[in-house]
């Protein structure tokens, strides 16, 4: 009995030991409510984030269709089956701050844009966003022309006419200037190839506009007149820019003009055009410009229009500042003094502008309202100028009292807005829940 007293007291002791022996750990409430907040907390922010995705990708499917519904309409604008409306712009810099500076800040249903005075810059000079806007520009279907009075060969390259003589001579021979008009015509198709804009607006004025005419030019009536004559020139100077830019060419044939203007061996071409084409071909490359669609746009005065001629352009802008002309009186008056030409271009090809450096903004909706029956398609000099143009406007409001007009929502752009909307007439239904957004989209930092 007493040994299994002893047992007994043995086997308590050795299981109090054997107890005091484990180590207790406290539980951890906090830590286990805090582990399961944080697991919660990223499940909801997994799922959050998923939400935005999808919105995003939602968000961005509407843009995408709606871009290409933009570049469907521009198109049908160039081919005659809707307005095509155009700008002379000036100031285009994309600066932060500044909405004017941007392409993206002009209507979204403008066709095409020049850059008023040309771009004499090199590609490598294009600021980051003016890259991006230009990117931007082209996705919503519009297109960028240089334009400026073409006198002298050289204008509008960087160097300009000193750095054209340098290279090319100024010999005042007929045979050399019909050389320089053909070189003036490679190298500027070069440039505005590598700057990625989409073609060039002759603006040939040689008895009028702002020429400097106190010396030799090979574009323009001066005192000292070019051995062709003006016209035989700018004539040389289309047919070699209308092999790369324009509706002369088409398909293969246009593409191996286009290999061939950056192709240093190519026979018949001047020693110096290799700078141009040494310096521009990456950036043909890069833009895949072989497989694109450059344009040819004419403005001015143009004499001798025949059918041959007018095959080499996608559409005339027409300078008949405060009228509406159509395409053939416009014509017999750049023409006066000589015979009526014997060919007039179809009114699709035509569009009709208002000068808005003057103020003159009514004229705009004058032009909008002869559409189809006198042109096909408005334009405006110095287009920016509108921009601060809104509802609130004392001329526009003005405007839509007179004509009865409610409903409109303008913030911007209101005179060329409403002209668009004349030539290409919505319900008013369309425009009642519309709140109309300047959207500038920057480069990805």
């Amino acid at each position: 009995m007493k040994k299994n007293i002893i047992k007994w007291g043995l086997a308590i002791l050795i299981g109090v030991a054997s107890v005091s022996c484990i180590k207790n750990e406290p539980l951890d409430i906090a830590g286990s409510y805090t582990d399961k907040l944080t697991k919660e907390a990223k499940e909801k922010e997994a799922k959050e984030k998923e939400a935005q995705t999808k919105a995003d990708e939602e968000n961005n499917k509407a843009w995408e269709a709606y871009y290409k519904m933009l570049r469907e309409y521009k198109q049908k604008a160039w081919k005659g089956e809707k307005p095509f409306t155009y700008f002379f712009y000036s100031g285009w810099a994309a600066v932060e701050g500044i909405d004017k500076s941007w392409l993206q800040a002009l209507p979204d249903t403008l066709t095409a844009v020049s850059i008023w005075g040309g771009y004499a810059k090199e590609p490598q000079e294009l600021t980051e966003n003016q890259i991006y806007d230009l990117e931007m520009f082209h996705h919503k279907g519009g297109t960028v022309f240089t334009c400026y009075q073409v006198s002298n060969v050289g204008l509008g390259l960087p160097g300009g006419l000193h750095l054209f003589e340098q290279k090319y001579g100024r010999e005042k021979t007929a045979e050399k200037e019909t050389e320089r008009a053909k070189i003036y015509a490679r190298d500027l198709a070069r440039h505005i190839i590598a700057l990625n804009f989409d073609g060039f607006d002759i603006d040939w004025e040689p008895t009028v506009g702002n020429h400097g005419r106190s010396g030799y030019a090979e574009f323009a009536s001066t005192s000292d007149k070019p051995r062709n004559g003006y016209h035989a020139n700018m004539i040389t100077f289309i047919k070699e820019l209308g092999k790369y830019f324009g509706t002369k060419y088409s398909g293969e044939e246009r593409k191996q003009h286009l290999r061939n203007l950056f192709d240093e061996n190519f026979d018949g071409y001047h020693p110096q055009e290799k700078d141009f084409i040494n310096k521009y071909k990456p950036y043909f490359e890069k833009h895949n410009s072989e497989n694109k669609k450059f344009y040819l746009i004419f403005d001015g005065e143009f004499f001798t229009m025949t059918e041959e001629m007018d095959s080499y352009f996608d559409k005339y802008i027409m300078q008949d500042y405060g009228r509406t002309d159509n395409i053939e009186k416009y014509l017999r008056e750049q023409n006066a003094g000589n015979e009526d030409p014997s060919y007039y271009p179809p009114i699709t090809k035509a569009s009709s502008t208002a000068e808005f450096e003057q103020g003159s903004y009514r004229d705009i909706i004058k032009k909008a309202k002869v559409y189809k029956t006198k042109n096909g398609g408005i334009s405006a000099y110095k287009g920016e100028l509108d921009m601060a143009t809104n509802i609130d406007d004392v001329d526009f409001a003005n405007y839509m009292r007179e004509n009865n007009i409610r409903g409109r929502k303008y913030q911007r752009f209101a005179w060329f807005r409403e002209a668009i909307r004349i030539t290409d007439p919505r319900s008013s239904d369309d425009y009642k829940d519309f709140k109309e957004q300047l959207i500038i989209r920057l480069p990805k930092k």
